[in-house]
Formats: structure tokens, sequence, C-alpha cells
């Protein structure tokens, strides 16, 4: 078999030369739907928070947990009496990285947020 007649199935009809850049359809492996993937990895976090930092943290978090973009990975979020508890599941260690890397962002820009309007309150005296 020659390397058109190889090519030409695969290729649409076109044979790829040397330095030809092609392309390529490369289906996500996510796919729709929100069932998780087997979850072998997980991440349990208690944030040791006063309560209404955590109530702060917890409804600004919640559209990000209701609508994860990927099916590898499976947030948990409650509120408990020492603060705020997230439990993040995943399918593998890259998606759970991913995950922790997100959402410990988005609480740490909160906090950041947070402590900064503290500071302003306190130093105008209100």
């Amino acid at each position: 078999m020659s390397a058109q007649a190889a090519a030409t199935p695969r290729l649409g009809g076109f044979r790829l030369e040397s330095g030809d850049a092609g392309n390529v359809d490369i289906r996500s492996r996510e796919e729709l739907g929100r069932r998780l993937l087997e979850s072998k990895f997980e991440a349990r976090i208690v944030f040791h928070l006063p309560r209404d930092y955590a109530e702060i943290i917890y409804s600004s978090i919640t559209p990000e947990v209701e609508d994860l973009p990927s099916r590898r990975t499976s947030v948990n979020m409650k509120l408990i009496d020492e603060g705020l508890s997230m439990r993040i599941k995943a399918s593998d260690p890259v998606a759970l990285r991913a995950a922790l890397n997100s959402f410990l962002r988005f609480i740490d820009s909160i906090l950041e947020t947070l402590h900064g309007l503290d500071f302003l309150m306190k130093r105008t005296g209100q």
C-alpha cells in the first residue's frame, strides 16, 4: 500500500507533505453530562472561619460548584460550625489538582477582599 493510499482515508483525501501542519479533530475526553467518572482521588478541606466569612464564601462559590465544566470532578461544600467544609473528588490526579487550584484561588481572592474591606472599615471608623 502506498503512503498516499494509506493517508487518504484518514486525512480526508489529503496527503501531508513534510513540514505541513494538519488539522486534527480530537474529541474531548469529557462528553456532555454531569456524571462523575470513577473517582479515585479525593481532597477534604476544612476552613476554620468566622461564620459570616464562611457564609459569604459559601454563597459566592456555590454557583461554581453547581456548574462545573468537567465531569471528571465533583465538589461538595457545606457550612459547618467551625466554618466551611469542602470535598473534591476526581477521576485522576490532574483533574483533582486543577479543581483544587481553582477553588483555593476563588476562596483566597474572596478572603483578600473581605480582609481589605475590614481594614477600610476600621480605618474609616465604621
